[in-house]
């Protein structure tokens, strides 16, 4: 009989706990935003990532030089405003704020965080919406069609190459290649990756969007800067590499390494459910807690009612 009104005092404590926490957390889901969140606001807790930010060319993606430029020559047209603000509205010329901030490419309501988990666009599909000549040539690449994201190279808060250099950066999937080239004439004369694999970009834009091709393909022009004179040599019907013949030009390719891809729509997937189910957890949680409190508190609660019923009788 005991363990009876034990079970249901916790389950009275934890329906009750329970409700009241659901009718918190949808309360507290259903708030509109009252004031616009900055990247300050992110900085109080993500200090790292903002100084990175604050250093990079997307956050000065309007103040920098080369686009003011490239901007004031062109007649200064609004939908340049588009990338290099953020939250431009193109029905009244206004923005939220100059340069690319931190909503561009976390785009969930941060005002729901740290209590859901904040969903992350990590996708290359989010940075052609404006790198987009380097997002068409990625695409149409072998790394592109292996799904090779950006962010596997290039480091989203500071631009920078997320192995610290180039020859690291090709390293950390083409392991062997990076190894035996380091032996060649080309690593002797200071050559990089970026020299033959990364032609120069020759935009309208100069440097303002992206100083090298991302097709990754070597051209003869690449060749001819260095090899101009050997050009015209009269041609054989074997390859030659470094004076060494080769039978079978085809068999000599870069070796194919796995590359990590976007993984776009599970990431999404993953994010979306780990928000929804954040709510439901600390209802869960409020629940068993309950539960709990009912369970070890039912002597106590048994005992304050026996001495209630005991003083009435004495009363009477």
């Amino acid at each position: 009989m005991h363990t009876i009104k034990r079970l249901l005092i916790g389950l009275i404590c934890a329906l009750v706990l329970g409700a009241v926490t659901a009718v918190i957390v949808l309360a507290q889901s259903d708030e509109p935003p009252t004031t616009p969140v900055e990247p300050e606001d992110c900085g109080s807790c993500h200090e790292t990532a903002t100084a990175m930010w604050e250093n990079s060319t997307h956050s000065q993606a309007s103040a920098l030089a080369s686009f003011v430029k490239a901007w004031q020559e062109q007649g200064s047209p609004a939908e340049c405003l588009v990338c290099h603000t953020t939250g431009y509205d193109a029905a009244t010329g206004q923005y939220e704020s100059e340069g690319v901030d931190c909503q561009v490419c976390h785009p969930s309501s941060p005002h729901e965080h740290p209590q859901k988990i904040m969903y992350t666009d990590t996708s290359s599909r989010l940075c052609g919406q404006c790198h987009t000549d380097t997002f068409s040539q990625l695409e149409g690449s072998h790394h592109g069609q292996e799904g090779m994201a950006c962010i596997r190279c290039h480091n989203p808060h500071d631009n920078s190459l997320r192995a610290g250099g180039v020859e690291d950066t090709c390293a950390a999937c083409h392991r062997e290649q990076t190894h035996f080239y380091s032996f060649t004439n080309h690593a002797m004369e200071g050559l990089l990756c970026t020299d033959c694999h990364f032609q120069p970009a020759d935009g309208a834009m100069g440097d303002g969007h992206g100083s090298r091709q991302h097709n990754f393909t070597v051209g003869e022009q690449n060749c001819i800067e260095c090899h101009g004179s050997q050009m015209h040599y009269p041609v054989e019907s074997q390859t030659t590499i470094n004076a060494a013949p080769v039978a079978n030009p085809q068999m000599v390719q870069a070796a194919v390494v796995p590359l990590l891809g976007d993984n776009d729509s599970q990431a999404l997937n993953i994010q979306s459910q780990s928000g929804t189910n954040t709510s439901l957890n600390f209802i869960i949680l409020a629940a068993l807690t309950g539960m709990l409190f009912g369970l070890v508190g039912s002597p106590w609660v048994e005992k304050q009612f026996r001495r209630h019923d005991k003083d009435d009788e004495g009363r009477n």
